[in-house]
């Protein structure tokens, strides 16, 4: 698990994307919700950061490549989906089976946990 984790959701969506889609995420795994990222700037270089963004796919790219661009070092965890009852659906099923990036991890042969 990364020492940060946010949840950016773009400004253009409406309060239902957070209150509906998001609400038993957020109870699961307590991330910071932002809708700027310029609060994710100030996290020292040697923490860890994930970041799962909530967009339409209309918005999609240009948050990816912004989030790319500015924290390179974070792992990107992009959700794309255009209706509210569709990111429900995943985020909800990621609560119901502990996975907040939605990839389980699995041990390696070293003992160490991996995404995938």
């Amino acid at each position: 698990m990364p020492d940060y984790h946010f949840v950016y959701i773009d400004p253009s969506l409406g309060p239902d994307w957070f209150f509906v889609a998001a609400r038993r995420y957020w109870e699961r795994f307590r991330p910071t919700v932002v809708t700027s990222l310029d609060l994710i700037g100030y996290i020292p270089e040697r923490r860890s950061i994930a970041i799962t963004t909530l967009a339409r796919r209309d918005m999609a790219k240009m948050i990816a490549d912004n989030v790319n661009k500015t924290f390179p070092r974070a792992q990107h965890d992009p959700l794309v989906y255009d209706f509210v009852e569709e990111m429900k659906l995943t985020l909800d099923g990621r609560a119901d089976l502990q996975q907040p990036f939605g990839v389980p991890e699995t041990p390696t042969p070293n003992g160490r946990k991996r995404s995938g």
